[in-house]
């Protein structure tokens, strides 16, 4: 997926709707790897379309064609855990 971000880095990049920055929750780091891989893929697309609308569900079939399946996944999975286990 080749998009190019319209900041990166710099404190100019707020976490706003059409910034072209994305921001992530760190409790992401405890979901499995193939749901981050949705995740992020998800968020890149909301860089095209900012809608959850039918293109926005086209594009996401051109990556990963399972990401019906990882969403339902993901959401199945609790929001946040509470003991970190090093």
């Amino acid at each position: 997926m080749a998009l190019r971000p319209h900041c990166v880095g710099s404190p100019a990049c707020r976490s706003t709707p059409g910034s072209g920055y994305i921001r992530l929750n760190t409790d992401l780091a405890k979901k499995p790897p193939e749901c981050l891989e949705y995740i992020l893929v998800h968020e890149r697309v909301h860089l095209i379309e900012p809608t959850h609308n039918e293109r926005f569900a086209a594009l996401m079939d051109l990556y990963p064609p399972h990401w019906q399946h990882l969403r339902k996944q993901l959401n199945s999975l609790p929001v946040r855990y509470e003991a970190w286990e090093y």
